[in-house]
């Protein structure tokens, strides 16, 4: 198509009017929801800093629940263990034998167990992430990426459907279901 051609073409459909700006903008606010639903994962699964949780009633001296969650080293800093902690019932009875950590027992040596009593996390960022509310960590963080897999794939599949609801029924009518549906959910 050359250019006089297309001159042509344009001026049969009419310049770019105030309609037609009016239009686009619509269009453009519509679909505002959808670029925010994609980047809500960045925040909403954001794990925040955690170990292994303690409980309160473990009945252990104050100086033994100091020492209970082992150390690793995370970019050149010492920080707690995210996903384990020294057997409980062993730092239970040296706590209540009286034995100092770190003088009467080396605590490097006791056996470590995973975090059976959940997670403690630190909530100066977020105070609360999906990863935090369902302790989507160390055994089950692969869950998160899978949630950001799935959405996308929802995506992709809603976009062959309303591709074929479009066809069918007219991009107009499908529009408008679609922004329905995505206000009521």
């Amino acid at each position: 198509m050359n250019t006089a051609d297309y001159d042509d073409v344009t001026k049969f459909l009419g310049e770019w009017g105030p309609f037609e700006k009016r239009i686009a903008l619509l269009l453009c606010i519509s679909v505002i929801p959808n670029g925010l639903s994609a980047f809500t994962i960045v925040f909403i699964a954001d794990p925040p800093s955690h170990h292994c949780l303690i409980p309160p009633n473990a009945n252990i001296s104050a100086e033994w629940r100091n020492y209970s969650i082992p150390l690793e080293e995370d970019n050149g800093e010492m920080r707690y263990s995210k996903c384990t902690r020294y057997k409980l019932d062993v730092i239970k009875r040296l706590s209540d034998n009286g034995s100092v950590p770190g003088i009467d027992v080396n605590v490097t040596e006791i056996e470590h167990e995973s975090c059976k009593d959940g997670w403690h996390y630190d909530r100066s960022i977020y105070i609360s992430t999906i990863v935090s509310e369902w302790d989507l960590v160390c055994g089950d963080a692969w869950k998160v990426p899978m949630t950001s897999s799935m959405f996308f794939f929802g995506l992709m599949a809603g976009s062959i459907i309303c591709g074929h609801l479009s066809d069918r029924f007219g991009r107009k009518i499908t529009l408008f279901a679609t922004m329905g549906v995505q206000t009521l959910f």
